[in-house]
């Protein structure tokens, strides 16, 4: 019996259903594009070529991006760039608007830590001495308080997917409650790329109290990001406040 004209009618329907399924959409593609522009961008910064990083954010056009952890952080990366070298209102600049339009990002944490250096640098005098001070201590070693709770550092994002390895030393005090205080970074590699998401795990640790209650202390620890050791991070979630 031959099916009726319905049924073959489904049948065709379904097998166009599926190849179609099995291709990829234009924003699909527009996605990959942009992700691989953004970790081609981070391994340049990487190498130090922030000329590169420069040509490819004019090339990428990131005004017509959407409000994703790739676009955001392929704006901190610009900021970074102008940070190193020693443009303080563009780099100012670059971080706020990376906080106006994806103040949720994981991108923005970043900027806002490093905004908060710039601020240090301008108002306060003693700022640079203290750095000095903070990695002379850090050369020195480490006192022997008891750590009891240390979170590992996230690892960025654009960072991972871009398989970009490297290391944050940070130096910080402990207070005789075992709180950790005044963390800065010392030394790192990539310059900047692992300094916020180490600050922000310091933050969070605690050490053993001190016995007599008197004891502040300094350490100095260096976290090692190797992004074979992190899961792959989801990068295409909006990161402007708005949901889903």
């Amino acid at each position: 019996m031959r099916p009726f004209p319905s049924v073959v009618l489904l049948i065709l329907g379904l097998v166009l259903a599926t190849a179609l399924g099995c291709q990829t959409s234009p924003a699909t593609r527009d996605v990959d594009i942009q992700l691989e522009m953004a970790t081609n961008a981070y391994r340049a910064y990487a190498r130090g070529d922030c000329a590169e990083v420069g040509r490819s954010a004019e090339i990428a056009d990131l005004e017509d991006w959407p409000a994703n952890e790739a676009r955001s952080s392929f704006l901190l990366v610009e900021g970074f760039c102008a940070d190193r070298a020693g443009d303080g209102g563009q780099a100012r600049e670059t971080y706020r608007q990376l906080l106006r339009e994806a103040p949720l990002s994981f991108a923005a944490d970043d900027a806002r830590e490093r905004l908060r250096v710039l601020r240090l640098r301008e108002n306060d005098p003693g700022y640079e001495a203290w750095l000095a001070d903070a990695r002379s201590r850090a050369r020195q070693g480490s006192t022997d308080r008891e750590p009891i709770e240390r979170a590992p550092a996230s690892y960025p994002p654009l960072a991972h997917l871009a398989q970009i390895g490297g290391f944050a030393v940070v130096e910080f005090g402990v207070t005789p409650r075992g709180d950790t205080d005044a963390p800065v970074i010392v030394d790192s590699e990539p310059p900047l790329l692992f300094d916020g998401v180490a600050l922000r795990a310091v933050r969070e640790w605690r050490y053993a109290a001190d016995a007599d209650g008197t004891q502040s202390e300094r350490q100095a620890i260096r976290l090692v990001f190797r992004p074979e050791d992190a899961e792959r991070p989801a990068l295409d979630a909006p990161v402007d406040g708005t949901p889903n």
